[in-house]
């Protein structure tokens, strides 16, 4: 009798030993297709994509703007320069980067393509540098008054327009030529000042452009945006997804 015990309990361990051995597999396989999951959502929200809902501009980020006086040949005559804020989508803060087309506060367009500014088909790999150099060093600087960001604005136009050796919006080769119109405190002149400064101190960044976008339309104005840190719904996904599975890896399997 206790052999025949032993041996029916030295059966159940041998089962139950291969199911715990098959869960186990079953386990490592789940946290490996929640793995690629979680990686492959976060690859689809940061590549380029048709935006799916209207860009909207409403209007001026700090309320007005300078006036600034251009000759390139895509927009000959007086503009207003600033960052401006969109809605949708919600919270960003966008520079212009087309001279050519326009758009109007409040008109929803539906027609504009999101893509990170490293994937962008229009601009040269050096000019890509340029921008990233100049958001990492004054983007911040210039959301603090309309003549700052009239200065980035403008300096922002003259990387983007300029087929000349040197990156300055008052000289020779200048792609845009700026003049402080605006009734306020600073002198004429001063955006231009600003801006060649900006401009000239672009080797002290970095040329990583990780967190810039550019929005595209084939008939509105394109435009720039720049997320310091990634997306709040990535995030979101990203930490709800890797704690899942670190629940998952913690959990003993019970027989």
């Amino acid at each position: 009798m206790r052999a025949q015990i032993l041996g029916v309990t030295h059966l159940t361990s041998a089962s139950d030993s291969k199911r715990t051995i098959e869960e186990k597999r079953s386990m490592r396989s789940l946290h490996s297709g929640l793995i690629g999951a979680c990686l492959l959502g976060v690859c689809l929200m940061f590549s380029p994509a048709a935006y799916a809902e209207p860009l909207t501009a409403t209007g001026f980020y700090l309320g007005s703007a300078q006036t600034i006086s251009l000759t390139d040949p895509a927009r000959n005559g007086n503009v207003s320069a600033g960052a401006f804020s969109l809605n949708p989508p919600a919270g960003e803060i966008a520079y212009c980067i087309d001279l050519a087309q326009t758009i109007s506060f409040g008109t929803p367009y539906a027609d504009y393509t999101k893509s990170s500014l490293a994937a962008d088909g229009v601009l040269s790999p050096l000019r890509k540098g340029e921008i990233a150099q100049l958001f990492h060093g004054f983007y911040t600087t210039s959301l603090l008054n309309t003549t700052n960001s009239a200065a980035f604005q403008l300096a922002l136009w003259e990387i983007v327009f300029e087929t000349g050796p040197s990156l300055d919006v008052d000289g020779a080769h200048a792609a845009t030529r700026g003049v402080n119109y605006a009734t306020n405190p600073d002198t004429p002149g001063s955006v231009i000042a600003i801006a060649d400064s900006w401009l000239a101190g672009l080797g002290a960044f970095s040329t990583d452009t990780t967190g810039l976008y550019t929005y595209r339309s084939p008939e509105h104005q394109d435009q720039i945006v720049y997320h310091r840190t990634p997306e709040p719904p990535t995030l979101i996904i990203l930490g709800a997804g890797l704690g899942l599975i670190a629940f998952l890896t913690r959990r003993r399997v019970n027989p």
